[in-house]
């Protein structure tokens, strides 16, 4: 129901105006149902009335991922523990109390953001949001509680490193980023995890869980006066300042490495890539197309045809700039093969690499991915919590003001010189760091 009436909400403008006009009146909608404030305390708020709906996206983000913590694992923990258990409630009857409505509730934390996600009905709005204020204004946890939780996080590493694909993640960021905190998953390790204790938990709530570093955004059917009085009326109860701290620097090699993991596989996984830029980089739009060209485009993509169809050296080939970072992201292309291939394949990946540098994209390329990318925008809006990330990611990075929309708006006038630019900028196969994962 939520996907049908946002796809309505932004259908309407299209079918209103022509391609070349349908984001600027979407960005137009848009900005007539969103509503900004900020509270005295310091906590940012964002809301989107979106008519016709039935239900609502509550979404909170803290400054509180693993780029902010001293232990390892304390934030992702700290994340996990959040709706178990508080000074009124026993475990985990928030989470019942919203499921029992027809609701859900989640939490979780990332290198950059740690979050609460809840959905509901919008009649129950104001029976969910008190809920979500005694999160942060009653948070207790106790030795019952990390008794439940910590085997839970332990047991989904074990899982994560035992997966190849994972596994050969996990050593390409520390090949990266060494010890700073991006060269790691949020969760820790089995030890960091073991070794955390209530105290750190507490202390880390306490300094990073304050209205000051944080974001609400609501986005569904919503009367944006009112809820709007609620939340001032009620989050002004939220106490606390920031703890003052810097976040960490990382050194940034002047080549890469070559590094292979024996495993007893039949296959091997493979990492190619190097450090990037990050969200607020002017040229993301641009960095979009040439990844989709490259390999991020599944079928139609250039890596894919020639070692998947021509070849027949991999079931899927695949790459990313993943730049929606604080600090600086990286660039990768990921794949599997078999072992005897191992050389080939990555041999290919970088000439493929080598030869949008040297020659650029065809102009057939790069028309048909502004098309696709156009065109793909109202079905990436496919529901609230979409649209709730982007006007997070928005708030948190501090980015423009509905930047998602301008971004695509943007593609129509991205010409291929810009991209063949980008692409002689951006990539850099000299300082490619490689990680193999396999056999032989």
């Amino acid at each position: 129901m939520k996907k049908f009436w946002f796809l309505v909400f932004l259908l309407f403008f299209v079918g209103e105006v022509g391609m070349g006009d349908n984001f600027s009146s979407i960005l137009s909608n848009i900005e007539k149902n969103r509503v900004d404030f900020t509270l005295d305390n310091g906590l940012k708020v964002v809301l989107l009335n979106i008519d016709g709906a039935e239900s609502v996206n509550i979404t909170l983000g803290v400054g509180a991922g693993s780029l902010y913590e001293s232990k390892v694992g304390v934030a992702y923990l700290t994340s996990k523990v959040l709706l178990f258990k508080n000074k009124k409630y026993g475990i985990l009857e928030i989470p019942k109390y919203i499921e029992s409505l027809g609701g859900s509730i989640d939490s979780t934390a990332t290198h950059d953001i740690a979050s609460i996600s809840i959905k509901c009905l919008y009649e129950d709005i104001y029976n969910v949001l008190p809920k979500l204020l005694d999160v942060l204004t009653d948070f207790y946890v106790d030795d019952e509680v990390l008794g439940i939780v910590k085997p839970n996080i332990i047991s989904q590493i074990k899982l994560r490193d035992d997966d190849p694909w994972d596994f050969t993640r996990k050593i390409f960021w520390k090949e990266l980023y060494g010890d700073h905190p991006y060269g790691r998953e949020p969760e820790g390790d089995d030890k960091s995890v073991e070794d955390i204790s209530k105290e750190d938990v507490m202390n880390f709530f306490q300094n990073f869980y304050t209205p000051d570093n944080a974001i609400l955004v609501i986005v569904g059917k919503i009367d944006s006066k009112n809820l709007r009085q609620f939340i001032q009326t009620n989050f002004s109860r939220w106490k606390g300042k920031k703890f003052n701290f810097k976040i960490p620097s990382f050194e940034v090699k002047s080549r890469g490495n070559y590094v292979k993991v024996s495993k007893d596989l039949k296959q091997s996984t493979i990492r190619v890539g190097h450090l990037s830029t990050n969200i607020k980089d002017p040229k993301r739009v641009e960095l979009k197309i040439l990844n989709f060209i490259l390999g991020g485009g599944g079928f139609g993509s250039r890596l894919m045809e020639k070692i998947r169809e021509k070849e027949g050296l991999a079931y899927g080939v695949t790459s990313n700039f993943y730049i929606d970072r604080m600090l600086d992201g990286y660039f990768f292309v990921g794949t599997q093969t078999e072992n005897k291939n191992v050389s080939k394949v990555i041999e290919m990946i970088t000439n493929e690499i080598r030869s949008i540098i040297e020659n650029g994209v065809s102009d057939k390329e790069l028309d048909d991915t502004k098309k696709f990318l156009e065109g793909s925008l109202l079905l990436s809006m496919e529901s609230f919590s979409s649209i709730a990330s982007f006007l997070m990611t928005e708030k948190f990075f501090g980015l423009e003001r509905n930047y998602f929309v301008k971004d695509v708006e943007k593609i129509s006038v991205i010409r291929k010189e810009d991209i063949n630019r980008v692409a002689r900028g951006y990539f850099k196969p000299d300082n490619f760091t490689i990680v193999v994962v396999g056999g032989e």
